[in-house]
């Protein structure tokens, strides 16, 4: 749990996002709860009546608007800029404390603490409750069209969502997680390698051998019991803040899998 304090203090201190991006819109969706959740929407290149879409999730301490700056740690903008440019429709939402949905009475850091102290009940809700939101706005982009991909990426805490929302939902076709934080596994419900078994979708991976908060060996782990047979590791020589140069990798892979053909789901 030291490691999950630290991810946040960590995240905390890098460089706030300068939003800046193309057409949008917001999406009205809410949460089981009836919590609103707001999303904006990205609208891609060309005029395709079904674009693939591509629903974006930022890490712990951070926002939405990760997804529109070219500024690390995620250099989001740049990911952001390759989807829309591909024809993929984007979407980009707060998890639960953040952004938007900031609570001064039980902010992310504050939470994380309290994990570390032995008390993760907090921590667990905010992560479980944003798995279900990201499921909800999915609910809503899928509820009357059926696109050629659905993809899920995110950064960090957003990976960790993404494998959980992957895991439970088969509708995902395409996965791409950087630095995913390992996870405890006594905390059942919002651990990866409690759920990765169900991770089925075509997955790029995306780890760091100096990554004190998930060690090469729970990378590996973790990747290992996935069952899907169209996934790919690649590790970065860095900590858990990745070069930029990840987004070339990421860029390969979605420029292969486009050239592949559609499969059924």
């Amino acid at each position: 749990m030291t490691r999950l304090l630290s991810l946040c203090l960590l995240l905390l201190s890098a460089s706030v996002a300068r939003a800046s991006a193309g057409p949008e819109t917001s999406l009205d969706v809410r949460g089981a709860d009836g919590e609103r959740i707001p999303t904006r929407v990205l609208e891609p290149e060309g005029a395709a009546k079904n674009p693939p879409v591509a629903v974006l999730l930022h890490g712990l301490t951070r926002r939405k608007e990760d997804w529109l700056s070219e500024e690390g740690p995620t250099h989001g903008g740049v990911l952001k800029d390759e989807l829309l440019r591909a024809g993929y429709r984007v979407y980009l939402l707060d998890a639960r404390r953040h952004g938007e949905r900031s609570t001064p009475e039980a902010k992310p850091g504050a939470l994380a603490k309290l994990a570390h102290k032995g008390e993760p009940a907090g921590y667990i809700a905010m992560i479980a409750d944003t798995v279900r939101d990201a499921h909800a706005v999915l609910d809503a982009v899928l509820e009357k069209r059926k696109p050629p991909r659905v993809l899920v990426a995110g950064y960090s805490m957003g990976g960790q969502v993404g494998i959980l929302l992957a895991a439970r939902e088969p509708r995902v076709t395409h996965l791409v997680t950087m630095v995913p934080p390992h996870i405890d596994p006594s905390m059942e419900e919002i651990a990866p390698s409690k759920h990765v078994a169900k991770v089925q979708q075509e997955w790029l991976l995306l780890t760091a051998n100096q990554d004190d908060f998930s060690p090469v060996a729970d990378s590996r782990a973790l990747f290992e019991a996935s069952p899907s047979r169209l996934k790919t590791h690649k590790t970065f020589e860095s900590g858990h803040v990745l070069p930029r140069e990840y987004l070339e990798e990421v860029r390969r892979w979605l420029k292969e899998e486009r050239k592949a053909p559609a499969r059924a789901r």
